[in-house]
Formats: structure tokens, sequence, C-alpha cells
């Protein structure tokens, strides 16, 4: 139990000596600005304007015209051998893919089937480039429908063989319904045929270039279990729709352990929206929940193989204090384990085919650190039960956890006391382990104490007695910040000299802890030194570095900051690229003053006129999200600004896109005044009156953050208009029952509630 952990006790433990640097995300305040998509400047490559609608017109009169055109796009499309193509080719090509046209058109298979042979024997197939999209979908609509009747062997093997092709170039609708066909015919073996036949050719086939997809999008946030979590899917793997219909045939034949094997071969992340799409071509309403129930489960096997990404997915919730989300992951892992089909084990002796996925100690450490950093000291204590019943041992990796919980929480004595039980149990400490307890000190205002334990870790690591030989230097950066942020500053540029002179070797966020502290006080001769300092250790500054000496600048009066930090960006060979500029607006944006917010907009203007740093949507939506997320002392100036935003937007074409409404309305319903509930529910009907489609995160993150800020009566709005549309599902259901739920106390109550 947690509380042995926390209280003195001489249980015996078995040791870990290992540590996983990457574990736990924790940030120092003057650390480096978390990375942003870097944005580059369209090449030519991806002019969409210029991809006419291809082949061009089979009117034209000028046959040298036809063939520059087709060359011009075959160069955009920088298909590889593309400049070998000969005229001839080319003018075969145009005339075969507008046949082609007409022959899906009128349902001819045999026809469609010869004149794809021949553009495939000539190698021709790789130009159709983005029009594949559109052939797939046509051959889609030439499956055979009819379940009480055989379907043509040669009309099926056209079909699919196209269906095949299309997929590879990443075009999988003609493949993913074939699939479904078979499926629906109770034909499990040769849906999955098809799927394997898939992987081989994808494997000995290189796409030049992925076409876009038509149902994925850009997910912002971490919403539902883990049906929405983002960000892991390769770009050489098989589309989702693709995997769930290899999922579903697998289902077919009860064959769970068949499913597990396709999603941990092929770890793509399956959103419940595609999900919902896929399950619509099914009548059979228990062979859908069969499906949905298998998806579920491999996608949390999934979750527990990655374990960075899980990591990352339980920081992101707890960052947003979304317990439940947590709370269901958690439990569909035990569930995992106990349950009637157990698919993951918790150690590697019980590895095998219907338990390939084994729960890792890092694993076990994420959900301790999210549940403590959500201030549920009972669920991390059950956590703690939970791996002792199953025959874990807490190691390094779950004290380390353990204490950076505590320090969330400014749980200091307690922190301290756990560290005594931890040695007591034979754990040696490591480096993180280390850096998690001298934080927990310093940010409870006992330096004296922080330094005792750095003092220790010192003389460990000077014989080495440590159990990781790591990198040391987080630890001396918590040092760093933690003398600065204690009103030690000449012992923190003590220790930094010695850094400097013995090792290990300060980096740039070390720099930019003091960089932050003496920007903030307006010491800019201070500032200068450390700038000196930096260039002389050979380092460059970033985002974060810049944004500090421009605050420092700001402090002291200086009227032409901006132009002295671009020029000492460029005596550093920083560019000011989109990326630079827009991270540090987002820096002055997050002082919330009026003199950073008037700054960021000065600096957005000097991007609107360098043509190699023209804002684009990610910039002008992280300004307007801040404007909406922050509460400002100057209102006029923000809606000046604001106005100021959306009509450059308007300006320069940029339309609001579903994710760009997700940051938005996100950000209004975080501002707890009135305003930000205002600015939320007028991003709704904006997107209403526009017909942007809303997806499930639409619906989760209004409904979150309308309980968030216990908004029940628009809720309860939210969710008749929900139901409207959708039948919500995983996360979303259990918002939605949560409201519901409520709704019905307060009626039953009646007017006694107000008493």
């Amino acid at each position: 139990m947690l509380r042995h952990a926390t209280t003195k006790t001489r249980r015996t433990t078995v040791v870990l000596d290992f540590l996983a640097p990457t574990a736990f995300g924790y940030r120092l305040g003057s650390s480096k600005v978390q990375p942003k998509p870097s944005v580059r400047k369209p090449s030519k490559r991806h002019d969409t304007e210029r991809l006419a609608e291809f082949p061009v017109s089979v009117h034209t009169q000028n046959p040298a015209l036809l063939c520059q055109n087709i060359k011009q796009r075959i160069s955009l499309l920088s298909q590889p051998g593309a400049a070998a193509v000969s005229d001839p080719d080319i003018n075969f090509f145009d005339e075969k893919v507008v046949e082609l046209r007409l022959a899906l058109k009128a349902g001819d298979i045999a026809r469609v089937g010869e004149l794809w042979s021949q553009l495939e024997d000539r190698k021709l197939l790789r130009l159709l480039g983005r029009e594949l999209r559109g052939f797939s979908e046509r051959a889609a609509q030439l499956c055979f429908t009819d379940n009480s009747e055989s379907w043509d062997a040669d009309e099926r093997k056209v079909i699919e063989g196209i269906a095949i092709a299309a997929a590879c170039e990443g075009a999988v609708n003609a493949l993913t319904t074939c699939m479904i066909r078979h499926i629906k015919r109770g034909n499990s073996q040769a849906a999955l045929h098809l799927y394997g036949s898939f992987l081989v050719h994808s494997s000995n086939h290189t796409t030049s270039e992925p076409l876009p997809s038509s149902t994925q999008e850009h997910v912002e946030d971490a919403n539902g279990l883990a049906l929405n979590f983002l960000g892991d899917q390769l770009s050489h793997q098989p589309n989702f729709s693709l995997v769930l219909a290899a999922i579903a045939a697998s289902a077919l034949e009860d064959s769970f352990e068949g499913a597990l094997k396709i999603m941990l071969e092929n770890p793509v992340r399956i959103n419940q929206s595609a999900q919902k799409e896929f399950m619509a071509s099914f009548d059979d309403f228990s062979f859908r929940a069969k499906v949905q129930s298998y998806v579920h489960r491999v996608d949390i096997a999934r979750l527990i193989s990655r374990h960075h990404s899980l990591s990352t997915h339980i920081v992101n919730l707890s960052s947003n204090q979304d317990l439940s989300q947590i709370q269901n992951l958690y439990r569909a892992i035990i569930e995992g384990l106990n349950g009637p089909e157990p698919y993951l084990a918790v150690r590697d002796s019980q590895k095998s085919s219907q338990r390939p996925v084994v729960i890792q100690e890092i694993n076990w450490a994420a959900f301790l650190t999210g549940f403590l950093r959500c201030h549920r000291r009972d669920l991390a204590e059950n956590l703690w039960n939970d791996m002792l019943k199953y025959g874990v041992q807490p190691g390094v990796i779950t004290w380390t956890a353990l204490l950076d919980g505590f320090d969330s929480m400014g749980e200091a004595d307690v922190a301290s006391t756990s560290w005594d039980n931890m040695v007591s149990q034979g754990i040696r400490p490591g480096i993180l382990t280390y850096r998690a307890v001298i934080s927990t000190l310093f940010n409870a205002r006992r330096p004296d104490d922080a330094i005792e334990k750095f003092a220790i870790f010192k003389g460990e690591l000077a014989d080495g007695s440590l159990p990781d030989t790591g990198d040391a230097l987080p630890v001396y950066n918590t040092v760093l910040h933690g003398l600065l942020n204690n009103g030690r500053p000449g012992d923190a540029d003590a220790l930094l000299q010695n850094l400097r002179q013995k090792g290990p070797k300060p980096d740039i966020v070390s720099y930019n802890t003091f960089l932050r502290h003496h920007g903030r006080r307006g010491e800019f001769r201070a500032v200068s030194v450390l700038l000196e300092r930096l260039r002389e250790d050979g380092l460059t500054g970033d985002a974060f570095t810049f944004s500090s000496v421009l605050s420092a600048l700001l402090k002291v009066g200086r009227t032409d900051a901006i132009d002295v930090v671009l020029s000492l960006m460029k005596r550093q060979n920083v560019e000011p690229n989109v990326a630079v500029f827009s991270a540090i607006i987002d820096q002055q944006l997050r002082e919330s003053s009026e003199q950073g917010l008037r700054t960021a907009m000065e600096l957005l203007q000097k991007m609107e006129t360098n043509p190699d740093a023209q804002p684009n949507d990610v910039t002008y939506t992280g300004v307007l999200a801040s404007l909406h997320r922050q509460v400002w002392p100057n209102t006029v100036l923000v809606e000046e600004c604001r106005r100021y935003v959306l009509k450059r937007m308007k300006e320069r074409n940029i339309r609001s896109n579903r994710v760009t409404y997700h940051i938005l309305i996100k950000a209004c319903l975080e501002n707890a005044e009135p305003e930000g509930l205002q600015g939320a529910l007028g991003y709704y009907r904006e997107m209403a009156n526009r017909k942007v489609p809303m997806n499930y995160d639409t619906w989760y993150i209004l409904l979150h953050g309308l309980i968030s800020r216990e908004e029940w009566a628009v809720a309860d709005e939210m969710v008749e208009d929900l139901l409207r549309y959708i039948k919500p599902v995983g996360a979303l259901e259990s918002l939605v029952g949560r409201i519901q739920r409520r709704t019905a106390w307060r009626m039953k109550l009646g007017p006694k509630i107000y008493v």
C-alpha cells in the first residue's frame, strides 16, 4: 500500500537498477519552450493551386501545350523517374486515363481491367497522383454488393487488383470496401487475404508522396479514452480503415489473438469518429458491439506497448486535471489483466501469443504520477496495492514517480519520509530520483534540506555509486532553478561558474534559467553578461532565450527592443522563421501583461512584412487562443487585437477549420470570466452556421469545459444538441451521463435544492 511508502516500514523490495529518463514529464520554469511544428514555406512540389484537375481537357488543340502541361504536373508530383517519361507515353497515359474514367463511370469492369493493365505494363500508374483517390472511390462503387450470389472471379480479380494498387498509394476506399463486402458475406479469410496482400505489396512499394486523407485531421487534444490519442502513426503504416477491417475479419473468426497481432504489427491510431463510420457498414448490432470491444482492447494493448506515448498521454490528461479519463484507462488495463479474456501480462514470464504485451514499471509509474498530480492520493494508494497484488515490486522508477507526484502536491514532508523508506528498503536512488526530491524541497522553501541532498548526490556521482550513468545535468539545472527561486542568486552563480570550469557543461536550459530570473527583474547588465558567457560556451539561444532578452529590454524601457533581439538572433545565426517568431510571441503573451501583448502584436506585424516568416494559421490561432485564455487588465486593447487578427486572417484567406475551432473553444472555456463562456458559445455557433462538421472531439471539448466551469444549464442544452447528431461512446458517453445524472438529481430535489 502507498501508505507503507510514506510511513516508517521495514518491508523489503526487489531492487531495479535502471531508470527511464523520459518516464516523467517535468519541466523547469526556465526550460526550453516546447517545440512547435516547424512551418516551412510551401515548396513548388506542394503548390496545390498549380495542380489543376488532371488530365487537361482532351479537347486541347495544341499537343505541345498538352504535353507541357502534363510534364509540369509530373514535375510537381515529384514522382520517381518522372523525368524519363517520353512524350508518346504521356499521350498514351492521357488517352487511357480518359477511357478509364469513362469505363469506371459505365461500370464496365472488364474494360477497366484492360486499361489498368495497359497503364501498369508501361509503369504509368504512378502518374495518376492525387487522381488515384477518385479512381479508388469509383472502383469501390463497383464492388459486388449482392450477398446471395457469388462474385464473378474475373471481375473480383480486376477490382481487388486496382484496390490494392490504389491503397499502396494511400487511396484505401476500394480496398476497405472490398474487405467489408467479404466480411458481410461471412468470408473472413478473403478479407484477411486482401489485407495480407496489401501489406506485401506496400512493403515492396515506395510512394512518392502520400495522398492527403479525406478523413484524418490534426488533433490537438487527447480527448477520449485511448482511441483519440494522437501522434504515433507512422507514415509507412496502413490506413486505420484497413486495420479496422482486418480486426473486424478477426472478430468474425472469434480470433481476438489475431486482432491483437494485427494491431501490434501495425499500431495505428483509430479515432472514434472513424470507427463509427466504419461500423455503420454492418447491420448486425451484435457484430458491431463485438468489433467495438475488439477495437477497444487492442487499442489499449497498442498504447501500453508504446511506453513513451502512454506516459505523454497521461501527463497531458493530468495537466488538464482530466481524472475521469485516467481512471477509465487504468480500469481498462486492470481488466486486460484479469478480465474474462486477459491479454496483458505483468512480467515477461507471462508473455504469450494470448498475452503479448507486458505492463512495464514505467506504465505503473505514469499512472501513479497522474493520480497524484490530480491530487488523488487514494487512487495512488490503490495502484500501489494493485502492483503488490500482481507481484510487481515497486522499483526506482516507481519511487521516482511517487516523489514527482508529491512535488506537484507540495508534500515535502511526505516526500522526505518516502525517501527514507525507499532507502531503507534497499532501493538505490538514481539521477532522476535525486532530481525529484531536490525539486520538492526547493519548491517547499526548504533550500538547506535540498542543498544537503544535493551534496549527497554529488558525492555518489563522484565515487560512481549511482545505479545509473545518465546525464546528471538535469539535477544541476534543478538546483540552479531552486537557488534562484529561493533568493540565493550568489550561490546559483557560483554553481554555474563551477559547471563551466569542471562540468558537466551547462546547456541552454541552464542559461535560460538565469536569463528568465534576471530578465523579469529588468537586470539587463546581468543579462548581457550571461549572453556573453553563452557565446563563449559555444551555445546558441532558442526562442525562450530571445523572449527572455526581449522582456529584459522592455523592462529597462528600450523602445528598440525587438530590433535588438532580431540583431542578436542574426549574430547567433538563428533564422527568424515562422516557428521562432511564433514561439517568442507565445512567450510574450504568457506574461499576461499589456506590455507583453503590445510586443507580441508588434512581432506579428513584423512577421507580416517579412517574406521569409509569413504568419500562418498556427500563428494567428495561437494569438487568438492566448487572447481568449487569459484575463487581461486592458480589455479594450485585447478586443482591438482580436479584431486585428481576424481581419488579417480574412485578408489572407485563412479560414478556421475544425481543429482551429477546437483550440479556440478550449481556450475560451479555460477563461473563468463570463466572456470566456460567451466566446466559446460564439465559436460553437459559428461552426454550426458555417456547417463545419462536429466530431467527438468537438463535443468532448465543449462538455468537458462546461463541466469544469460548472455551467450545468448550458451543458444540458449542449447534450440535447449532441444527441440530435451522434450517439456518444467512450469518454464522451461518460461526460453525457454525468450531466444527465446531475440534471435528474436536481429535478428530483425540486425547490429543496435552493434551501
